[in-house]
């Protein structure tokens, strides 16, 4: 698949799941899915798991900065080296979660979060599309990376 059609089919993906949670549920409300699954509408000014929550209008620039930055360095890293087809994979998953959510934090100084899985007393955090392409894609590029290890590894050893 085009790599540019990729990130822009995550991307998209990710800005409607967030724009249709915003036109159904007010802020703190939820919505049951499944037994362990809500849609949860929260605002998320700081990065994962609310980190950094409290940074002002400093800390929201900050942070779009230091993810443009990586944002760049990212496409530039797909577009110029030659890559491992889930090592691809992956950066363009990370990518597309990265962009997801600086477009978020730039146009409204927050990252829209509302999926919420919890089991009995314990309770995840709030997320959305663009961290679980962030994490799977970082997932991929660790698995990626340890095949090409042991794939190297085995080879020396023949």
């Amino acid at each position: 698949m085009n790599k540019v059609i990729f990130l822009i089919f995550l991307v998209i993906a990710d800005q409607l799941s967030k724009y249709f949670i915003v036109k159904k549920l007010s802020i703190g409300e939820s919505f049951n899915i499944f037994s362990f699954l809500d849609l949860y509408l929260i605002l998320n000014t700081g990065i994962a798991f609310s980190f950094f929550d409290d940074g002002g209008v400093y800390g929201r620039w900050i942070l779009v900065t230091l993810v443009l930055l990586v944002c760049v360095y990212l496409t530039y890293i797909l577009f110029t080296e030659k890559l491992r087809k889930y090592e691809s994979v992956a950066l363009l998953m990370i990518l597309s979660g990265g962009i997801g959510n600086l477009i978020d934090r730039t146009l409204w100084g927050h990252v829209i979060d509302f999926i919420h899985f919890y089991y009995l007393n314990y309770s995840f955090y709030i997320f959305n599309f663009a961290d679980t392409f962030i994490t799977i894609g970082v997932m991929i590029y660790i698995l990626d990376l340890l095949m090409v290890k042991l794939n190297s590894d085995g080879n020396k050893a023949s």
